[in-house]
């Protein structure tokens, strides 16, 4: 163990203040305390600083965790949201393509809140046309332009395209969220990050996310921090765990209203009104686990039918398997935006994934009062530790009775289908994930 010498009043004697770059007296006391209590000390030695603990903490200019104040970034972060005090924030997004995914969903929906706000936005950058949709697309053209550094026949003449997308949107942007990158590559390591703060998001909770997450802290020095769930902020790094703020997905309450009714549509789905129907809607992806929901229809047997709403990379996979188990008791519906009729038809919803964010899935049908029969992922376990079961809930990677018995709860129903709607209501809009970033962004 290294010898620790306690000697507070001895180095406030020697501290004299000479200059405006040196502290004064009560912080000088305030440091060296805690150099004094800190592992990193040894003498009077900092092991981490290579110095004499006195003469590094009566220069200004310095900073140590152990102090307790704010980084010299913290203090440029503070002085950059002063300046938009008043004004609008222009915020730009690069990530690796333009899917309908959740993130997109998540822009779409705070770009048609209906509600003033001080956010612009300034432009989207993605990388390639992999996954790359023309409807959510042109929805984004709306409200920005998207940008690419490579041309592709996918794009169908709706990206510009540019020399540097990532750069074009930093230039452009006051701060920039930048999401999706789990390797670095040539283009977003030309870019200036550190001319202006980056918005970092953990919009998952998995090993996914943290590699994610470390290419994105990897760039500039600037950085806000937040997640779409409690459970993603623990795939930060430790040390700055305290400054990620929760900030929950919300979703567009218009599509959770019905515009056809639940008889016409399950009898276009060919299933009678003492048919259960049991839904899954989303990308088709086997990470998601989508066979869950076939695998209990032919657990339970006659009487259920599936349904699956959505398309994915995997789509054709996927339909096999579910066929498969389930036969002709199954119906496959490609992407709608008029969720809420699907919702309203379903008799409960299937999340059966190993890990998720805050799924918007769930909160749509949630707001359509569609029971969920679901994992305890993303944001899920933070909502009913404090006010109750909001699922029927089934364990990560389920077996096929653990998933149909949630199924038979779930199409019983209790109070938690209630207790769920009315808490959508009170903290799911667009309106309040709208204002929830830019209070972030505005500290």
């Amino acid at each position: 163990m290294h010898k620790r010498i306690n000697d507070l009043s001895h180095c406030v004697r020697q501290f004299r203040k000479f200059t405006d770059k040196e502290v004064d007296k009560q912080q000088f006391e305030t440091r060296i305390k805690a150099c004094e209590a800190c592992s990193s000390r040894s003498d009077t030695r900092c092991l981490q600083h290579s110095r004499v603990c006195a003469d590094f903490a009566k220069l200004k200019e310095h900073w140590c965790e152990p102090w307790r104040e704010v980084s010299p970034e913290g203090h440029q972060l503070k002085e950059w949201k002063n300046k938009f005090k008043g004004k609008k924030i222009r915020l730009g997004i690069c990530m690796p393509t333009m899917s309908m995914g959740g993130v997109c969903r998540g822009l779409l929906t705070m770009m048609n809140a209906p509600v003033k706000h001080g956010i612009e936005w300034s432009g989207i950058a993605i990388n390639n046309a992999g996954a790359f949709d023309p409807e959510t697309a042109q929805r984004i053209l709306q409200h920005c332009p998207i940008y690419c550094t490579k041309d592709d026949s996918r794009f169908q003449g709706l990206v510009t395209i540019v020399d540097n997308a990532c750069q074009i949107v930093v230039d452009g942007s006051d701060v920039v969220k930048l999401w999706g990158y789990i390797h670095s590559n040539d283009e977003i390591d030309a870019v200036d990050w550190s001319a202006k703060p980056i918005l970092i998001v953990a919009h998952g909770q998995c090993d996914w996310t943290r590699k994610n997450l470390a290419v994105s802290l990897s760039k500039g020095s600037l950085c806000i921090l937040a997640s779409v769930s409690k459970g993603g902020v623990k795939c930060f790094p430790d040390a700055i765990q305290d400054q990620v703020k929760v900030v929950y997905n919300g979703v567009d309450f218009s599509r959770c209203a019905p515009a056809q009714g639940r008889a016409q549509i399950r009898q276009e789905w060919g299933i009678d009104q003492n048919t259960r129907a049991v839904g899954y809607i989303g990308r088709f992806a086997n990470d998601k686990n989508p066979l869950a929901a076939a695998e209990a229809v032919r657990e339970l047997g006659t009487g259920y039918h599936a349904v699956y709403v959505g398309e994915g990379y995997q789509q054709e996979q996927i339909v096999k398997g579910v066929k498969k188990l389930c036969g002709d008791r199954v119906t496959f519906i490609p992407r709608v935006e008029d969720i809420g009729t699907m919702l309203a038809a379903l008799d409960c919803m299937v999340l059966a994934s190993p890990s998720e964010g805050g799924p918007m899935t769930v909160i749509e049908s949630w707001l359509a009062e569609c029971p969920v029969v679901s994992t305890p992922v993303g944001m899920i376990p933070d909502l009913e530790a404090e006010h109750g079961p909001l699922t029927f809930g089934i364990p990560v990677d389920p077996s096929p009775w653990e998933v149909g018995e949630g199924v038979r709860r779930a199409v019983i129903g209790d109070e938690r289908i209630e207790r769920a709607r009315r808490l959508t209501w009170e903290l799911f809009s667009s309106t309040r994930m709208v204002r929830g970033y830019e209070a972030l962004l505005r500290g």
